[in-house]
C-alpha cells in the first residue's frame, strides 16, 4: 500500500481505512482519537476496525452490500465505517434524528442490506419495519439494554468479541474510485437524495481541507460534529489522520462546554458554521478563551461581520469556501484574503462557471446558477442513488449543476447568493421542504401548505410554513406542530406557521415561493418558540 501523501496518492489508495492501516503501521502508538475518557491510538483503531470487519463478513456483510450505520457519535461509528471500506462494502449513514418515513425511505433508495444500530435508536427503527412490513438483518449495539433480541438481531459486542483483528481476506481489493458512502442529501423537488460518494471525493476534500488549515501531526481537531455527516468524515476525520493528528471527538456541540474542552485538551482547530460562530460571539467572553492553544478553524455561513469579529477577539485564523456534498469543496477563501464576503477562489483541480438563463457562461458581476466539473477523476459525485433520471439531469452538458445561485467578480472571487434549490438549512442540517410539505398535507384541516427559508436570528435559516386551510376547518398552530413532531426529525420541525387565505400562485398553478420569502414575518405569524412552557407561569 502506497504511503499516503497530501499531493500524490494513487487513486487506488485513497481511502480512509488505508490511511488509518497506514498511519497504524508507521506510528501505531500514536494517539487518534479521544472519546468519553478513552483514547485510541492509530494501531489500536486499526485493529479496532479488523475485528469488526472480520465480525461483520461473518455475519454476512460481503463486497458490494449496503450497510446502515444508525449510530450516535462514539468510538464504534469509526470502527464501522472503516471496517465496512475494508470490505469492499458501502456505508450509508442515517441521521439519528430520522424518523420512521424518514428512515424507511432511505432503506428502500439505497436497497439496504444490514443495519448497525445503537439500543437508543432501535425502537424508531423497528416501528420502520412495522411500517414497510419487511425486515432487514440488525446488528445492535449495547444489547443489554434490550430485554430480549427479536429474530434477525445480532449482538455487537458478542460477534466482535469472537472475531481476528488480523485485516480481513482481500480487504483492500477496493479502489478510490469505488463508491465507499451513500450520504443523503434534501431533495427540491422530491424527497431526500442518496449521493454515491467514491471513496477518492471524500479524501479529496480531506486533503485539501488539511493543507487550506495547515494541519500537522501536532494539532489536535476538536469534532462536535455527527459522524453520521460529511462534514464530520471528510472535513474532520481524514484531514486528521492524513497529517497523524489527534482528534477529541464529543456527543454534540455545547456553547458553556467548547471553551472549557478546547483548554482541557490543548484543541488546535475546529470546524464551524455561521449558526455556532454566532452562537460563541454572543454567548461567550474573551476571558473564556484565555489560555486556549485554538489556532485554526475551517467552515461556511459566516458573515463577513462575524468572520472578522471571531478573528479579532479569539484570535483564529479562519478559511472558508464553497461547496455541497455533491460538488465537492471547489473554492477556497485565500488566507489574509480582504474579501472575506466571498467564497474564494477556485481551487487547482476544478472548474467552476455561472450560468446564465439560457445555459452560457455569465460574465463577472452576474448571478446566475453555480455549475462544477473536476479535472481529477473521482472528486465528484458518482450519481443520484437510484435515481438516473436525476443524476442525468444534474450533469447537463458535463457540468454539475449545482442549484444554487452566485457570480464571480471581477478578480475570479465567487460570491453566493443563496439556493435555487427548495431546500432550507437550519442549525446545519438540510430540510427538504418537500418532505415537510407532504407531513403538513397530511393533516386533513390543510389545504396547501408552502414550506419557506425566513431568516434566523443567529444568521442562517429558520424553517416557516404558510398554510390554507379547507373551507370551515378549525386547526391551532400548536395542532400542526404536533402532528410535525410525530412524522419529523426535530431539526426539520417548522419554527412559524402562518394561516393565509390563499398562496400566490404562476398561471400554471405553481406556488411562487419567492414572493412568500418577501415578507417573512407579519402580524399573523405564530412563532412555537415564543409560547410558553407547559406550567410555565405567562
Amino acid at each position: 500500500m502506497a504511503e499516503p501523501s497530501l499531493d500524490t496518492l494513487p487513486l487506488h489508495d485513497r481511502i480512509a481505512a488505508k490511511i488509518l492501516a497506514w498511519q497504524a503501521a508507521a506510528s501505531p502508538d500514536r494517539q487518534f482519537v479521544y472519546f468519553n475518557g478513552q483514547w485510541v491510538t492509530y494501531g489500536e483503531a486499526d485493529r479496532r476496525a479488523n475485528k469488526v470487519a472480520n465480525a461483520l463478513s461473518a455475519a454476512g456483510v460481503k463486497k458490494g452490500d449496503r450497510v446502515a450505520i444508525d449510530l450516535r457519535n462514539r468510538l464504534e461509528y469509526l470502527d464501522v465505517w472503516f471496517a465496512i471500506a475494508r470490505l469492499g462494502a458501502i456505508q450509508v449513514p442515517i441521521n439519528v434524528d430520522y424518523k420512521t418515513k424518514q428512515i424507511a425511505h432511505t432503506i428502500r433508495q439505497s436497497k439496504i442490506d444490514h443495519v448497525v444500530v445503537e439500543a437508543s435508536l432501535l425502537l424508531e427503527l423497528e416501528a420502520t419495519f412495522v411500517e414497510m412490513e419487511q425486515r432487514i438483518p440488525v446488528i445492535l449495539l449495547d444489547h443489554q439494554e434490550i430485554p430480549g433480541l427479536s429474530p434477525g438481531v445480532l449482538a455487537y459486542t458478542d460477534i466482535v468479541a469472537h472475531a481476528s483483528d488480523e485485516p480481513p481476506a482481500g480487504c483492500w481489493d477496493v479502489s478510490g474510485a469505488d463508491v465507499g458512502t451513500v450520504m443523503n442529501t434534501s431533495g427540491t423537488t422530491g424527497p431526500s437524495k442518496g449521493v454515491l460518494m467514491p471513496h477518492a471525493q471524500q479524501y479529496i476534500l480531506g486533503r485539501m481541507i488539511a493543507a487550506d488549515m495547515r494541519l500537522n501531526a501536532n494539532d489536535v481537531y476538536y469534532n462536535f460534529y455527527p459522524l453520521f455527516h460529511n462534514t464530520a468524515q471528510a472535513m474532520i476525520v481524514i484531514p486528521v489522520m492524513l497529517v497523524g493528528a489527534k482528534m477529541v471527538l464529543v456527543e454534540r456541540f455545547s456553547a458553556s462546554r467548547f471553551w472549557p474542552e478546547v483548554k482541557t485538551h490543548g484543541c488546535t482547530a475546529f470546524y464551524y458554521i455561521g449558526e455556532i460562530m454566532r452562537i460563541l460571539l454572543k454567548s461567550t467572553a474573551d476571558e473564556d478563551a484565555e489560555g486556549s492553544l485554538l489556532r485554526t478553524a475551517w467552515g461556511i455561513g459566516a458573515s463577513a461581520s462575524d468572520f472578522a469579529e471571531f478573528k479579532k477577539r479569539f484570535g483564529v485564523e479562519l478559511g472558508a469556501g464553497y461547496g455541497s456534498t455533491e460538488a465537492n469543496v471547489p473554492c477556497y477563501l485565500p488566507r489574509g484574503a480582504a474579501k472575506t464576503g466571498s467564497a474564494g477562489l477556485v481551487a487547482p483541480g476544478f472548474q467552476v462557471r455561472i450560468s446564465g438563463a439560457f445555459g452560457e457562461e455569465a460574465p463577472p458581476n452576474t448571478v446566475g446558477e453555480i455549475l462544477v466539473r473536476s479535472t481529477e477523476p473521482s472528486a465528484l459525485m458518482a450519481g443520484y442513488d437510484g435515481d438516473p433520471g436525476a443524476t442525468v439531469a444534474a450533469w447537463k452538458d458535463l457540468w454539475f449543476h449545482t442549484g444554487d445561485a452566485g457570480m464571480f467578480d471581477d478578480d475570479g472571487y465567487l460570491f453566493f447568493s443563496g439556493r435555487l434549490k427548495d431546500a432550507v438549512r437550519v442549525k446545519g442540517e438540510n430540510v427538504s421542504a418537500f418532505e415537510v410539505e407532504l407531513v403538513i398535507l397530511e393533516e386533513p384541516a390543510v389545504l396547501e401548505v408552502a414550506a419557506i427559508a425566513v431568516p434566523g436570528e443567529l444568521g442562517g435559516d429558520e424553517l416557516k410554513v404558510v398554510v390554507v386551510l379547507r373551507p370551515d376547518a378549525q386547526l391551532t398552530p400548536e395542532a400542526l406542530i404536533a402532528r410535525a413532531k410525530a412524522s419529523l426529525p426535530n431539526f426539520a420541525v417548522p419554527r412559524y406557521v402562518e394561516f393565509v387565505d390563499s398562496l400566490p400562485k404562476t398561471p400554471t398553478n405553481k406556488i411562487m415561493k419567492h414572493e412568500l420569502r418577501k415578507v417573512p414575518f407579519s402580524g399573523a405569524t405564530w412563532d412555537r418558540l415564543a409560547q410558553p412552557k407547559p406550567g410555565a407561569v405567562k
